[in-house]
């Protein structure tokens, strides 16, 4: 440990819930965010941010759920990045297809349809648990695998079967370059880590652990 909270006292409910109730915490991440959001951008090359540091937002955002269900959930899940694939493919094909929708709106809707493919696979899950969850995110695995392979609809009929989305719109600020992505991603996965870290200091979050604890002991 590089420090400890000896001497960093809570007199009142609001310290005590605080995102970081450490003050050395607090000062670190900080310094993190205006070091990422400042001094990153200007540093780093095209190749470093298409090859390493954008596809590490991405994956952390991912891990960040994943978390939230295995984690705090207690459930085992090997498909994750088959749910991941239906929020890529709907978003893509929602920008293709309804170009009028601001990319925000369009965020909010690929993030609800992986939610309902989830559940689709869940529902037929909801009797079994453990080792026997796990295999039935894996047969949503395969089957994510298989559908998007041979249904062309989804990478609008191209013929290397891979999807080369076009720069973003936001607001008039064209996200098009390796660094405004970056930008983007980095804003996204704040903003989604803070939702993640409050659902879990909740009534939600604490109903999950409890539910956790319940299904171990059984």
């Amino acid at each position: 440990m590089f420090f400890r909270e000896n001497g960093q006292f809570k007199s009142t409910y609001r310290a005590d819930m605080q995102l970081l109730p450490i003050v050395q915490d607090r000062y670190f991440m900080v310094a993190l965010v205006v070091l990422a959001f400042v001094a990153l951008p200007f540093v780093a090359t095209d190749y470093l941010f298409l090859s390493i540091i954008n596809p590490f937002l991405i994956l952390t955002l991912a891990a960040i759920g994943l978390n939230l269900l295995v984690g705090y959930c207690g459930q085992i899940s090997i498909g994750h990045a088959a749910f991941m694939a239906w929020g890529a493919y709907a978003a893509y094909n929602l920008v293709q297809r309804v170009p009028m929708l601001n990319f925000l709106v369009v965020l909010v809707l690929a993030g609800l349809i992986a939610a309902l493919v989830g559940m689709f696979f869940g529902i037929p899950s909801l009797r079994i648990k453990g080792l026997y969850l796990a295999v039935a995110t894996l047969a949503a695995q395969f089957f994510t695998d298989w559908i998007f392979a041979r249904v062309k609809w989804f990478t609008n009929y191209a013929h290397s079967g891979s999807v080369s989305p076009a720069p973003v719109d936001l607001f008039g600020w064209t996200i098009g370059t390796p660094r405004e992505k970056y930008v983007f991603l980095l804003g996204i996965l704040i903003v989604g880590t803070l939702i993640a870290k409050n659902l879990t200091r909740g009534h939600l979050g604490r109903a999950w652990m409890a539910t956790r604890d319940m299904d171990v002991a059984a």
